[in-house]
This record gives C-alpha cells, sequence and structure tokens, in this order.
C-alpha cells in the first residue's frame, strides 16, 4: 500500500490519468526509489512512476514509466530485473505514443 497524501495537481489536475492507471495498470509496490531534484521517484512493480516529495507525505504525480527512466533510476540497464524491463516495454508500447502517456 502506497501510504501518502495526494497534492492537489494530482489529485484534481492529473485525476483521470490516476484513475487509468489505477484501473488499467495498477499501482503495485515501491521496488525501486531515488531521490532527485528534492523529490522522490519512485517504481513500482508494475511499471508505474509515483514521483514523492522530500517527506514522503504526498504524491506529486504518477504516470507509467519509461524505459529511459528505469535505466537512469537503476543507474545502469544490467541493475534492472528481467520482469521489469518486460512490464515496462509492455507498458509503454501500450500506453505511451509520441512521448505521450494515452491512458
Amino acid at each position: 500500500m502506497i501510504e501518502a497524501t495526494y497534492t492537489h495537481h494530482c489529485k484534481y489536475e492529473r485525476a483521470q490519468r490516476i484513475a487509468n492507471i489505477i484501473q488499467q495498470v495498477g499501482i503495485g509496490q515501491i521496488v525501486k526509489k531515488d531521490f532527485i531534484n528534492e523529490c522522490y521517484i519512485c517504481i513500482t512493480d508494475t511499471g508505474v512512476t509515483i514521483i514523492k516529495n522530500a517527506d514522503e507525505t504526498k504524491i506529486i504525480t504518477m504516470y507509467i514509466t519509461t524505459y529511459k527512466e528505469l535505466v537512469r533510476v537503476y543507474k545502469g540497464e544490467k541493475k534492472i530485473p528481467d520482469y521489469l524491463k518486460k512490464k515496462v516495454n509492455r507498458n509503454q508500447s501500450k500506453y505511451i505514443h509520441d512521448g505521450k502517456t494515452i491512458l
């Protein structure tokens, strides 16, 4: 379970995208986390990226993880578990077109 409240941006401006991710992909469990630009970038086992504030009390946004982001958070392609590579590639081909999430 992901414990945090949502920011205004996440709750109102991105509500439909979040609902689509929850319904079609699922949030899953966080499997990797990195601290970048004063935020936590969290990758879940379903291939979703959750951005949280520095004290992890608020979810800023949520979106489908790209393979490029996965490599950055894992700090190299060889460190990424095979199941997650497959999940992210599948999600990316299904839900991301021309660099934009279509959920």
